[in-house]
């Protein structure tokens, strides 16, 4: 029984780190450039198709970022209520790049392609 499990994941036990640092930010390019040319393999292509889908999390993560650092300096000169929003809109991005990894490795080890929400347009352009 045991057998049957682990045949039917789209992934070999090897792959598993590499699968982890998929949607682990810019480790994210560590599978991304290692399994580009083994795609003929599904179990590789697999974990390529997670790479790609992580590596294009980390740059609208860090694209996100530049664009709130600008946007707290302009809240900085609003004393208490720009404090407040910049310190939510960082809690935001946080979660949501954080939750979106989270739902990444639970549905890369689950066996599933899970495509994140505006983020896999981007992805789809790294093949």
């Amino acid at each position: 029984m045991v057998d049957e499990v682990s045949a039917s994941k789209p992934y070999s036990d090897d792959d598993k780190v590499h699968l982890f640092l998929a949607y682990f930010g810019i480790f994210s390019l560590i599978p991304f450039f290692m399994f580009k040319d083994k795609r003929q393999d599904a179990q590789k292509d697999y974990v390529y198709w997670h790479a790609r889908q992580g590596f294009a999390l980390a740059i609208v993560c860090f694209a996100a970022s530049i664009v709130l650092m600008i946007v707290g300096m302009v809240l900085a000169f609003i004393p208490v209520v720009g404090w407040a929003l910049g310190c939510l809109l960082w809690l935001v991005i946080v979660g949501g790049s954080l939750g979106c990894a989270i739902m990444g490795w639970i549905k890369a080890f689950g066996g599933e392609r899970w495509e994140i929400p505006g983020v896999s347009k981007l992805a789809e352009m790294f093949k």
